[in-house]
Parts: C-alpha cells; sequence; structure tokens
C-alpha cells in the first residue's frame, strides 16, 4: 500500500513537469488513481460490512468483513 501510494505520488509530480510528452505516464497515472479509488472502495466496504455484524456473534462476521476486503483489494490490484 505504501509502496503503491509512493508511486502514484512520484508520477504525479514527474507528470505536471513532463505535461503533454508521454501518453504513457498519463495512462499510468489514471490507473494508479483508479487502483487507489478502488482500494478506498474496499474500505468503505469493509467498514459498512463491520457496522451491520451483530453483538452476539461479532468474531465471524468481523472476520468475514475482513476476508472480503482482503478479497476486495487483491482484486484491485490485478486491475
Amino acid at each position: 500500500m505504501k509502496f503503491t501510494l509512493a508511486v502514484a505520488v512520484v508520477f504525479a509530480i514527474s507528470g505536471t513537469a513532463l505535461a503533454g510528452q508521454s501518453v504513457s505516464l498519463k495512462a499510468l497515472l489514471r490507473v494508479a488513481d483508479s487502483s487507489d479509488a478502488c482500494i478506498a472502495n474496499c474500505a468503505t466496504q469493509a467498514d459498512s460490512c463491520k457496522r451491520v455484524c451483530p453483538t452476539t456473534f461479532n468474531v465471524p462476521c468481523l472476520s468475514a468483513c475482513d476476508s472480503q476486503a482482503q478479497t476486495c483489494r487483491q482484486g484491485c490490484r490485478s486491475r
């Protein structure tokens, strides 16, 4: 996660310096932005899932939410 964010920042900084020179750089920036948005969406879904877990059986429910979030994040990385 930190590596992805660092790469996105480096590309964003270098993208402003090289604006208009590289179409592939712009494509990489769009991929990084969409990946970050996808991961943020996974986190939001996990939070929503955890909020509806009942208090009596919350451990299995929270585990299922975490597993679902992990699967979601892996799907973001494979795009």
